[in-house]
């Protein structure tokens, strides 16, 4: 029936209009059309979804990554949503290896990696903290 009287609505149950959390990869590669969706999103929690039909959106945390800083002026108003920004090196081939779990050529087969057990603990002494809402 939507055809037949001209709507358009996009379909967007598990996109990202109704994510609590998202992660955006290569986030400054979008174009203007996106980059405004994103806005929009990030800005007033609402996504336009044709005709004049804004949704509400339940975003809570959104995390983008990139392999490059933007260039343009156009990417300024996205990248000043990111309140929280890290700058995170390339791997190198060995801690590559440690990330993935594999012992590094030469290594003990069950080398443990130095610190894994007490940051875990950490970890999982932070996240017993959180309180949700």
């Amino acid at each position: 029936r939507a055809l037949e009287n001209d709507e358009y609505r996009r379909v967007t149950d598990g996109y990202l209009p109704t994510a609590s959390v998202a992660f955006l990869d290569e986030i400054f590669k979008a174009n203007s059309a996106i980059l405004n969706t994103l806005l929009t999103i990030l800005n007033e929690r609402q996504f336009d979804n044709g005709a004049g039909r804004r949704e509400e959106c339940p975003i809570r945390c959104v995390v983008g990554a990139s392999n490059e800083l933007p260039e343009s002026d156009e990417l300024d108003a996205l990248y000043d949503r990111f309140l929280l920004r890290q700058e995170v090196l390339p791997v190198s081939d060995d801690g590559l290896l440690r990330l993935l779990g594999q012992p590094a050529p030469g290594a003990a087969p069950d080398a443990p990696l130095p610190g894994l057990d007490a940051a875990l603990a950490d970890l999982s002494s932070a996240a017993d903290a959180v309180i949700l809402p």
